[in-house]
């Protein structure tokens, strides 16, 4: 290895060290500020608190703090299990006819990737058809927004997936319905997990969306709890910062514990696509 590509190595670590302070410092401040006093929660700093407060998350519990999990958790999960079972299946569709009007469908359908959210035009929409205000209506609508890039995902793996397998399943008497669930959505466990994480992460720590669509507090997400909480607790950091911290950790732990499963699958659709 040269002197010239060693010095090149060597800055570019350094830019990555800065890159990693300038990341980590925001999440120990609000981390150690949890647990501090409202005095010193004032100063916003990584110092050790003088004294560990742990009832600061015990005060954001009491605040309808587990209502809004609640509501978070039905949300994400019927929002994310609604993308993946209309992606999965649409992309099969659309990969396996292979027509022109498929492929215009296809592209169509990926320029939802671009397309803004309107909250106008959909709040009257979900008016229109009763739903306006409810938890399903704002499930129905993350389904829309987050599918096109789930399908542009599926379509990219099932490219790799050969017909001879569908073949060999009809000639098996595996038809319709009963060969997707059975041949097709076994293979495409990489994918669910990848899109499955990234979707769930989404809706999760979405914000506006549910500001705009939600007519009731008491279908108020987590995220929406956070900027209610800051404005009855604006002077109170050691709160705000608590509520932060677990509205942030199920997310947080989630990707943990499926980081491999997404990075493998990652990895798949980048080689099939």
């Amino acid at each position: 290895m040269s002197k010239r590509t060693n010095r090149i190595n060597k800055i570019l670590e350094i830019i990555l060290w800065i890159f990693s302070i300038v990341t980590i410092y925001p999440i120990l401040m609000v981390i150690i500020t949890s647990f501090k006093s409202k005095g010193e929660a004032l100063y916003l700093n990584i110092s050790l608190p003088t004294e560990w407060h742990f009832e600061n998350y015990l005060t954001v519990l009491q605040e309808d703090f587990l209502q809004c999990l609640g509501n978070s958790i039905y949300i994400s999960l019927l929002s994310v299990f609604l993308i993946l079972f209309t992606a999965a299946f649409f992309s099969y569709v659309l990969v396996r006819r292979d027509t022109r009007g498929c492929r215009i469908t296809y592209r169509i359908i990926t320029l939802g990737i671009i397309a803004p959210f309107s909250a106008l035009p959909t709040s009257q929409l979900l008016q229109g058809i009763g739903i306006y205000g409810s938890r399903t209506g704002l499930c129905l609508v993350y389904t829309a927004l987050y599918m096109p890039f789930t399908i542009m995902m599926f379509s990219s793996f099932l490219k790799g997936i050969p017909r001879e397998l569908d073949e060999a399943a009809v000639m098996d008497g595996a038809v319709g319905g009963r060969l997707f669930c059975t041949v097709i959505l076994p293979l495409l466990k990489p994918v669910l997990a990848t899109t499955g994480v990234l979707n769930f992460m989404w809706v999760w720590n979405e914000l506006q969306i549910p500001l705009y669509l939600l007519n009731s507090s008491s279908k108020w997400t987590l995220p929406l709890s956070v900027y209610n909480f800051y404005g009855q607790f604006s002077n109170s950091w050691n709160l705000v910062c608590a509520d932060v911290v677990l509205v942030s950790l199920p997310v947080v732990l989630l990707y943990v514990f499926a980081q491999k499963w997404v990075i493998a699958g990652m990895t798949a659709w980048a080689v099939k696509g």
